[in-house]
């Protein structure tokens, strides 16, 4: 594909910019589809369109020919972000402002129901926490001590290594030794929970 003469397309010549939709319109589609196909694929062609009639109003910006591409995308990828930010603020309530002074009688309609803990999640959550324990306490010492103490005490580096008489720096170790020593018992299946 030939480049459009920029002279031509900035005079409004009808036969240039034929021409040079050839030769733009596959940019303005990729970079919209790459931004809109997971969110909204029907608006993809609509919103490359677009893109190319802003170019033609801004071309006469443009000193090279091989500035339109460049410029192209830009205008394409503000569309579509534009577009998909006008469509997820619609979903969000469109800028919509409530009081934070609200009586709690306004606000109860608005809430849903809570989610009450079903007994059978409670009793996974046990088997979980028991299944863990098992597993920490097969670990060499001190791994399952640090392992322990880092993710369900959440004490600090310095805190565990006072507490077992370690290095700060050995810390650390032992936490990725034990992360993986616990990922091999339960990817072995030895450990299942």
């Amino acid at each position: 594909m030939n480049v459009p003469d920029l002279k031509s397309l900035q005079c409004g010549d009808a036969d240039a910019w034929d021409a040079a939709f050839h030769w733009l319109w596959p940019v303005a589609f990729e970079v919209v589809r790459n931004k809109l196909s997971p969110f909204l694929p029907a608006d993809i062609e609509d919103v490359a369109f677009e893109a190319l009639e802003e170019l033609i109003e801004k071309v006469r910006e443009v000193n090279r020919t091989e500035e339109l591409k460049p410029l192209l995308a830009s205008i394409s990828h503000h569309r579509a972000v534009d577009l998909l930010r006008e469509r997820f603020s619609q979903k969000r309530g469109e800028g919509r402002t409530e009081s934070l002074d609200a009586t709690p009688e306004e606000q109860a309609d608005d809430c849903e129901p809570v989610a009450w803990e079903s007994p059978l999640n409670s009793l996974e959550q046990k088997e979980l926490v028991e299944g863990l324990r098992t597993t920490l306490a097969t670990l060499k010492p001190p791994l399952g001590d640090v392992l322990e103490d880092f993710f369900l005490h959440e004490m600090s580096y310095e805190e565990i290594a006072q507490r077992h008489g370690i290095a700060v720096g050995s810390v650390g170790v032992y936490r990725n030794r034990g992360l993986e020593a616990m990922r091999s018992i339960w990817g072995s299946g030895s450990g299942k929970l």
